[in-house]
């Protein structure tokens, strides 16, 4: 699937869905957007206007530069259709929610890797596991 954005399409190339607009997942999402449609989905709509306009995080990463070609969603549909790979950088206390929201756009196969640190407070369980339960 080419990403459409600004007019230009990145035919042939493979679409990344990053979740998670803190300062981690947006940089992760910038470095994959330099060789793959990277798609970061952000809960927070100024945050995700200001990387589609201004190519910045200033919340999370200062008055560094993003890179140009990174779109952002605010949608978790927009982000996760067609997505090639999964990457899910999102504090632990939300990742089972933020999972079970996403898994209805998470096509068979896809790999889900969690960029996440801790465990789920309720169940002890690590991220990959949440995954596996979730996302077999």
């Amino acid at each position: 699937m080419a990403l459409k954005h600004k007019g230009i399409a990145r035919l042939g190339s493979f679409k990344v869905a990053i979740l998670g607009g803190g300062s981690w997942g947006t940089t992760i999402a910038s470095l994959v957007s330099r060789n793959h449609d990277a798609v970061l989905w952000a809960r927070d709509a100024a945050t995700v206007d200001e990387i589609n306009q201004e190519h910045r995080n200033a919340r999370y990463l200062g008055d560094l530069p993003l890179h140009a070609d990174l779109v952002a969603t605010s949608e978790l549909e927009v982000a996760l259709s067609g997505a090639g790979a999964v990457l899910v950088a999102i504090p632990s206390s939300h990742f089972r929610s933020t999972l079970e929201s996403s898994r209805a756009w998470i096509a068979a196969g896809v790999p889900i890797v969690s960029l996440s640190k801790g465990l789920e407070r309720e169940s002890g369980m690590r991220m990959t596991q949440i995954i596996t339960e979730l996302c077999p």
